[in-house]
């Protein structure tokens, strides 16, 4: 159904844009050098550290890069310079009958790229790389564990693969299963804006992931809301919970927590569920291929991704 890009080698040419929001200088030339000392060769859109408020530059410009950098037969891969907000601004502009007439290309990133992922999945078919970026995690020192997983799945794609958490971090089980399916999903709330719209991958037997940073308690209860109105939890085969960063007060006195909001949305349901997934906005984090088959079992619990595609 989704079609995987050809794995990346040393040698290849990345090039680097910054389709949602730019990135800080210091940071950015940090992480185009460490691109540079992996043995890549590094070609980077002007707009990386340049734009307008939380815009990496307008939507025409940032939509010219994206589409220029994924048609251009001389860059193998695709890194995103960071997430930030702007994608759901051009996801409906970008000419993907155009696109369909290259090849899958690796596409890297997290956050507001789930919105494109979302898109390429359901407009071409390609298998989307949800994993770190070249400003946010790259620069400075990059977490070995997250460093080890990206050039893992995107260069030596040794599936079948079982994703395992850092040592010492144990995956969760909220509810006992076993399940398989696509893998879709990335962050939460980039995720519900695109429910009931063409960009939003068919989810009927689907293994779902979420993860988010940053919103306040009662917004990630709406979030969590939106997915059971729109019929989500009736369609998907199981759900992988990551990590929800600065989320919830320090004090459980003073919100609800997340199992509770888990028991509200999903309580009735019976695919298996786990929780303390090594994925999100966290500095050990796996390096997910979105549209991959991966399937879920939870005695003893164990995520792996699969070979058919």
């Amino acid at each position: 159904m989704y079609r995987l890009p050809k794995p990346l080698k040393r040698g290849a040419t990345i090039g680097v844009i910054a389709p949602a929001s730019a990135a800080h200088r210091q940071q950015t030339k940090e992480g185009l050098a460490y691109l540079q000392r992996q043995g890549f060769r590094v070609q980077s859109a002007p707009n990386l550290t340049r734009g307008r408020y939380y815009l990496a530059g307008k939507d025409d410009l940032r939509l010219k890069y994206l589409e220029q950098y994924i048609l251009d037969p001389e860059i193998d891969a695709v890194f995103c310079v960071r997430g930030g907000y702007g994608l759901l601004r051009i996801i409906d502009r970008i000419n993907y009958r155009r696109l369909k007439s290259a090849p899958p290309k690796i596409i890297v990133g997290y956050s507001d790229i789930t919105a494109l992922q979302m898109a390429f999945l359901t407009q071409l078919g390609w298998v989307g790389y949800s994993g770190p970026m070249v400003a946010s995690d790259m620069s400075g020192t990059f977490d070995s564990y997250s460093e080890e997983w990206l050039w893992k799945v995107i260069g030596d794609q040794p599936y079948p693969l079982v994703l395992e958490n850092p040592p010492g971090e144990e995956i969760a089980v909220y509810r006992h299963g076993r399940a398989s399916g696509h893998l879709i999903g990335g962050c939460l709330s980039l995720l519900t804006p695109l429910l009931g719209t063409k960009y939003m991958p068919n989810l009927e037997g689907a293994i779902l992931v979420i993860e988010d940073i940053g919103e306040k308690t009662y917004h990630l209860d709406k979030q969590l809301h939106m997915l059971r109105i729109h019929g989500v939890f009736d369609k998907i085969a199981g759900l992988i919970v990551g990590h929800f960063v600065n989320c919830f007060p320090k004090n459980p006195k003073r919100s609800f927590t997340l199992y509770e909001f888990l028991d509200d949305v999903i309580g009735r349901y019976e695919f298996p569920v786990v929780t303390n997934f090594a994925y999100g906005h966290i500095k050990k984090r796996l390096t997910l291929p979105l549209g991959a088959r991966v399937s879920l079992t939870t005695e003893p619990v164990k995520i792996e991704l699969l070979r058919e595609f």
